[in-house]
């Protein structure tokens, strides 16, 4: 036989058998719309957002915020079971106000931003608590340590297709080894941190 000639089936082996057609039909919906099920997350606008904090120090609150973070939020009022959030915090963009006061902040006893440049909070779960109010579990790592924390939180949609997500939870700094020493001792300083954002989310994406 000369090399460029392939060898041919016998017409009926080279037909189809009628019943590969109909797991082969079912199929094609979940190849054309299957990447389509799964919302795209909505994009923080930064600008219009904010991450803050409050820590006592000998009863008198030192409150601060950060400037630099990034989060992929997939956030659905509609089923949200199905919602997912992701948020890191670049823990160098801490700002008191006070550059000494960041300056103590970032260094090794507390929140050692050079060997741990990052904060990170991501969910594990969201529920509805009743209409635009929700829960949401999930890990937050900060030092090196990561801890499950619930994170109760509120929507409020704007008037251009933007969507206002704002909470509040409290972390015990002691639990990611954030100060130590003499910062522990009596009412230096409180362990117990306030965490407030206040995240404003594009439109949701068109289906």
């Amino acid at each position: 036989m000369p090399p460029s000639q392939a060898p041919s089936l016998p017409r009926s082996q080279a037909r189809l058998h009628p019943g590969w057609l109909r797991p082969l039909m079912l199929a094609l919906p979940l190849l054309v719309f299957g990447h389509g099920v799964e919302a795209a997350p909505r994009v923080v606008d930064s600008g219009a957002s904010q991450i803050s904090f409050s820590v006592k120090q000998m009863g008198v609150a030192v409150d601060g915020r950060f400037t630099r973070y990034s989060a992929s939020i997939d956030l659905d009022t509609e089923h949200p079971e199905q919602s997912k959030a992701r948020i890191e915090v670049d823990i160098s963009s801490l700002d008191t106000g006070t550059p000494e006061a960041d300056a103590i902040a970032i260094d090794t006893p507390w929140l050692n931003a050079n060997a741990f440049p990052k904060a990170v909070f991501e969910s594990t779960a969201v529920r509805s608590l009743g209409p635009n109010r929700y829960q949401a579990e999930g890990q937050l790592t900060i030092r090196g340590s990561t801890r499950a924390i619930s994170v109760p939180f509120t929507t409020t949609a704007l008037p251009d297709g933007r969507l206002r997500a704002q909470g509040e939870f409290t972390l015990n700094r002691t639990d990611f080894g954030i100060g130590g020493g003499e910062w522990n001792q009596g009412d230096l300083v409180a362990d117990a941190v306030p965490v407030r954002f206040n995240l404003v989310l594009s439109p949701a994406p068109s289906p």
